[in-house]
């Protein structure tokens, strides 16, 4: 029969758990330090996220500023070219000076509304870069042309005396319309409809507080 000495059971015992204590001091601060770090590149990468999100929310917000000036600016300076022709309103010279201004300004701001919808490709879905695009090219451009014809016939044959003016050399929508023909399509406001209609659309795309789902 085998006689165990209690004296060496119990230094043994210690021995052991002397190590183990040795071994967890080491161990569990290593542990602990690693879920710390782990924390913190979990905390600064969902910082980083939610600071490039407000980005380009601040980004949409501003873009859609810019735009709805912009294109609601140029459907401004067509319609007061169309308007002031109406020799009802008594001002002899204000379509002149609407002339005048869109000659000067609308040149400038196509280029920079063609710039914006571009700048849609990075900000928002692309049906709503298609829906502007085809806006712009479709509705804008086309009155934009026709609107340079008609005034150039205009300030050739004051007049009138070739009869009714129409543009012969637009394409596109407004091909073969007259001042009378884009008149009715200012009062029908066909292109602030079609404004009214994208804007809605982009504002539903960046999700923008009171935008119609």
């Amino acid at each position: 029969m085998q006689v165990v000495d209690p004296k060496g059971s119990f230094l043994k015992n210690l021995t052991l758990s002397l190590l183990l204590l040795g071994v967890s001091s080491l161990l569990i601060p290593a542990v602990l330090k690693q879920i710390d770090d782990r924390k913190f590149v979990d905390q600064q990468r969902l910082q980083d996220e939610l600071s490039r999100q407000d980005k380009v929310i601040d980004a949409q917000a501003a873009l859609l500023d810019t735009m709805a000036a912009d294109f609601w600016g140029y459907e401004l300076y067509a319609s007061d070219v169309l308007i002031s022709r109406d020799e009802r309103r008594g001002r002899d010279d204000w379509h002149q000076r609407a002339v005048d201004a869109y000659y000067l300004q609308t040149g400038p701001l196509l280029g920079k509304m063609r710039a914006e919808i571009s700048t849609l490709l990075q900000l928002a879905p692309r049906s709503n870069y298609d829906g502007f695009l085809r806006l712009y090219q479709e509705e804008v451009l086309t009155l934009d042309s026709c609107l340079l014809e008609l005034m150039k016939l205009e300030s050739t044959n004051p007049d009138g005396d070739q009869g009714p003016a129409r543009c012969v050399a637009s394409d596109g929508k407004f091909a073969g319309a007259s001042w009378d023909t884009l008149a009715a399509s200012v009062v029908r406001q066909d292109l602030a409809k079609s404004l009214d209609r994208e804007f809605a659309g982009l504002a539903t795309a960046f999700r923008l507080q009171g935008a119609t789902e």
